[in-house]
C-alpha cells in the first residue's frame, strides 16, 4: 500500500514538476523576449485558461491528498514526506504566497503601465524558477524513496 502511495504520488508530481520546469525555463526565455502588451496579452491568457484548468488542478491537489492519506496510514518513510513536503511547497503553496498575487497584479494593471507589467513579470519570473525548483527537488526525493 506504501508503494501505491509514493508512485501515485510520483506521476502527479512528475507531471507538475515538468510543467513548471518549461514554463520557468522555456516559456520564461520566449515570454521575456516579448514586449510587455505582448507579455500581457498571452500571459494574462494562461493565467485565466490555468485557473479553469482540470488537469493542472488535479497534478496540484491530488498530490497533497495521497500526502495525507500516507500519513493517515501511518507510513513514516522521512525522505518521502520531506520530498512531498518539498513538492507540496513548491506547488501549492508558493503558488498561493507568490504567482497568486502577481497574477492578480498583472490582471487588474493598466496595460498602458509598462513600468508595472515588468516589475510583474519580474515577479513571475522568480515565483514560477522558486515553483520548479521546489516541485523538481521534492519529486526527485519522492522517486529517491521509493528505493
Amino acid at each position: 500500500m506504501e508503494l501505491l502511495f509514493k508512485i501515485s504520488f510520483l506521476v502527479l508530481s512528475a507531471l507538475f514538476a515538468g510543467v513548471v520546469l518549461f514554463l520557468a525555463t522555456v516559456l520564461r526565455s520566449t515570454f521575456n523576449a516579448l514586449t510587455e502588451e505582448q507579455y500581457y496579452a498571452v500571459f494574462s491568457k494562461i493565467i485565466v485558461m490555468g485557473r479553469k484548468s482540470i488537469a493542472i488542478n488535479t497534478i496540484v491537489l491530488i498530490p497533497i491528498l495521497i500526502f495525507v492519506a500516507y500519513l493517515i496510514y501511518g507510513f513514516r518513510n522521512w525522505l518521502f514526506i520531506i520530498g512531498a513536503l518539498l513538492y507540496i511547497l513548491g506547488s501549492f503553496v508558493s503558488s498561493r504566497l507568490i504567482n497568486e498575487p502577481a497574477y492578480k497584479q498583472l490582471l487588474e494593471t493598466d496595460i498602458n503601465d509598462p513600468a508595472a507589467l515588468a516589475r510583474i513579470r519580474g515577479l513571475l519570473n522568480k515565483g514560477n524558477i522558486t515553483r520548479a525548483i521546489f516541485s523538481l527537488f521534492g519529486t526527485v526525493l519522492v522517486g529517491i524513496s521509493i528505493y
